[in-house]
């Protein structure tokens, strides 16, 4: 593979698609509620998916345990992880759900040493504590400098988005884990089957305790974000995170990924009209620089 297009390349690809999300979802959620959004959006993927490998899907080797099991657990993760996202921007904005996303490469190293005995560079660390000071100064968009400490606060959006930016993290770990082991056709058609029907199950307790969910009415905005999410953030972005985080450290990865964030804050401004404060642009240069520092010189050597 050529130097341009290594397994970095399109892990940042992939992060530029998953900073999409965050505008194409904003729009949505004004036509329909957050845990319907989720349903169909992951029931088209599927229908997708059995198109598009309905020869292989349903071979035996891809029936077995040691395939549906793990594609059944990191289904778990990306349910959880998208819908606190969803629910998340239905009460903050776009550039705020992306950098607060961002912050699951914190959970990454910490999730490394518990479950894989992994201990990531000290490059890793300083990358990962710069960008952590750049999401806190993000999340406070609205504040100044002179109040900064003194009104600290975060949202209940915020905080919705925290939570799903920790099952990213989780997410992350079993894909660095389980890619090496199985089936890349067979994982991801079940992982994303899986959400779907994870999602189709939540639907009925949306309505119940979102009243206001029951006005829906789908526009041309609702149908673009979700083709956008179904096929472009959910298909590709799976296909090519199990195909290409394999070759490089989990840590490694998450830094990487960490650059949505800063993709979905130059699509928020062009789309939306979502703009950063002082404070706001400090904390997105941050990420930026250290993502940047992550990647220079060769340390986490790409794995063999």
């Amino acid at each position: 593979m050529s130097r341009i297009f290594s397994p970095e390349f399109f892990l940042l690809f992939a992060a530029l698609l998953w900073g999409g999300t965050f505008v194409a979802i904003k729009l949505a959620l004004n036509s329909a509620p957050p845990f319907l959004f989720i349903t169909i959006r992951f029931w088209i993927a599927g229908f997708v998916i059995l198109v598009l490998f309905r020869k292989s899907i349903f071979k035996k080797e891809n029936l077995k345990r040691t395939i549906w099991l793990p594609s059944f657990l990191t289904a778990i993760s990306v349910f959880i992880g998208y819908s606190f996202q969803t629910l998340g921007l239905v009460y903050t904005s776009a550039t705020q759900s992306g950098f607060i996303t961002g912050s699951y490469i914190i959970f990454v190293p910490i999730l490394q040493i518990l479950f894989e005995r992994k201990y990531p560079s000290l490059r890793t660390w300083v990358a990962t504590f710069i960008i952590l000071i750049g999401l806190f100064f993000i999340s406070q968009n609205d504040s100044s400098f002179a109040h900064l400490f003194s009104r600290i606060r975060f949202s209940s959006g915020d905080l919705l988005t925290l939570v799903s930016a920790f099952f990213f993290a989780v997410y992350i770990i079993q894909i660095d884990y389980f890619s090496k082991k199985v089936s890349e056709s067979g994982f991801v058609s079940f992982q994303i089957l899986f959400t779907g029907v994870f999602a189709t199950l939540a639907c009925p307790f949306e309505f119940y305790f979102f009243p206001k969910s029951e006005s829906i009415r789908p526009d041309v905005f609702f149908w673009i974000g979700v083709i956008y999410t179904s096929i472009f953030a959910t298909i590709l972005t799976t296909k090519i995170q199990t195909r290409y985080q394999k070759a490089i450290s989990a840590a490694r990865a998450g830094l990487l990924f960490s650059m949505e964030p800063v993709f979905s804050y130059i699509l928020a401004y062009l789309v939306l009209g979502e703009t950063l404060s002082n404070i706001g642009t400090l904390g997105s240069l941050l990420v930026l620089f250290g993502v940047i520092l992550s990647e220079m010189g060769k340390w986490n050597k790409r794995k063999d």
